[in-house]
């Protein structure tokens, strides 16, 4: 099978990630696997990938700020792809679903599938649903995505497939150094902490008004807050108005060791809303460290976490449940700890790149043997 991933974005960003990792896969499975990433504008994801041993192409613009004429040379190279011999144009963006599907009308054996990453694009009516229908085959991150697909836009359950997200426990793990002593932290006291941009959307101003509540029951108790963004001002200002600037710690953006040190760091992860990457990656690198999660009940945090066994979730949107259940897990060390390896356990054992990689590649290969889908209806 000859696959190539398209990506309309020139950084290692959101899906980047997921959509490296399943090039991989594929490619390790006998498959032969290409990328094409946006070439207009710079970035650095050209060079990660290629860093990764990944063949990366350069002769498509993939970018949402090309203009028609380079729109049109797109749609121009990917139809002669399509009828030169790839099997699968992959989508990961919008803007390259709609080239792909437009290559795909001209022609030749060539099915394009598209992963859907975030809950945002399950959001729009009309001409996404149109998209989605015309497509041969949709990933989804997660199982309420997928039957968003079914039921909300009415693509055909043979046509849709919902797998989980990855992590790399090997590089997330409950052994190693912490930043307790970098960030100031007394080594008693019970630390939540969250991984994620910091900006409007990602529900930081829930984290901090639960944390009142935390504190007020917990006095020791930290909340780390791990990233950078435009939104950082306002939680910091946030975090004043609350009188918790004892209890708040800003770790600004960490990642490689660091990243895994902060997780390390932490007493329980939390995650309240997802990014650009719906598998909520972040969540998952907490609980393969070891960390029991701590999420608001929706998409694949309901699907990661074992409610009462590998973390606790709770109603979307409960600021008061949400401070119980952290109150929960820090006040209870012990049972923290016994979530925090079954956590782990669960993560090291249907969360791995391995099990992804089996899944669409089964799924790639029934897309091929179905008939297209009506992209000309």
């Amino acid at each position: 099978m000859r696959v190539l991933e398209l990506l309309s974005s020139a950084w290692w960003t959101g899906p980047a990630e997921p959509m490296a990792s399943v090039a991989r896969a594929l490619a390790a499975r006998g498959h032969a696997v290409e990328i094409a990433v946006e070439t207009l504008r710079p970035g650095n994801l050209v060079e990660r990938l290629r860093a990764e041993g990944l063949a990366v192409r350069d002769d498509l613009a993939l970018s949402s700020k090309s203009g028609p004429i380079r729109y049109l040379r797109d749609v121009r190279r990917l139809g002669a792809l399509a009828r030169g011999g790839v099997d699968v144009l992959h989508a990961n963006f919008s803007h390259d679903h709609v080239l792909a599907l437009l290559a795909a009308r001209a022609g030749g054996p060539a099915r394009v599938v598209r992963t859907v990453h975030a809950a945002r694009a399950l959001a729009r009516g009309g001409a996404q649903g149109v998209a989605f229908r015309r497509t041969d085959g949709l990933v989804a991150v997660c199982e309420a995505h997928a039957r968003a697909l079914v039921e909300r836009f009415r693509v055909p359950e043979a046509r849709v497939v919902a797998t989980r997200g990855a992590v790399d426990s090997g590089a997330f793990t409950p052994e190693g150094p912490d930043l307790r002593e970098e960030l100031g932290i007394p080594a008693g006291a019970p630390v939540a902490g969250i991984v994620s941009r910091v900006k409007p959307g990602r529900r930081h101003e829930d984290l901090v008004d639960a944390f009142r509540a935390v504190a007020d029951r917990l006095p020791e108790a930290r909340l780390v807050v791990v990233g950078r963004g435009e939104g950082e001002e306002a939680i910091r200002v946030r975090v004043a108005h609350r009188g918790l600037q004892r209890n708040v710690v800003f770790a600004g953006y960490r990642s490689g060791a660091e990243l895994a040190a902060a997780y390390r760091t932490f007493d329980a992860k939390v995650l309240l809303a997802e990014g650009n990457d719906g598998t909520c990656r972040a969540l998952l690198e907490g609980m393969a460290a070891g960390r029991p999660g701590v999420a608001y009940r929706f998409g694949a945090p309901a699907e990661a976490i074992v409610d009462g066994a590998t973390g606790l979730l709770v109603p979307d949107g409960d600021v008061a449940a949400l401070a119980d259940a952290l109150v929960e897990l820090l006040g209870a060390p012990a049972r923290a700890r016994a979530m925090g390896r079954a956590a782990r356990e669960r993560m090291s054992t249907a969360f791995t790149e391995s099990a992804r990689g089996d899944a669409i590649a089964a799924f790639l290969a029934r897309i091929l043997s179905l008939p297209p889908a009506g992209r000309a209806a």
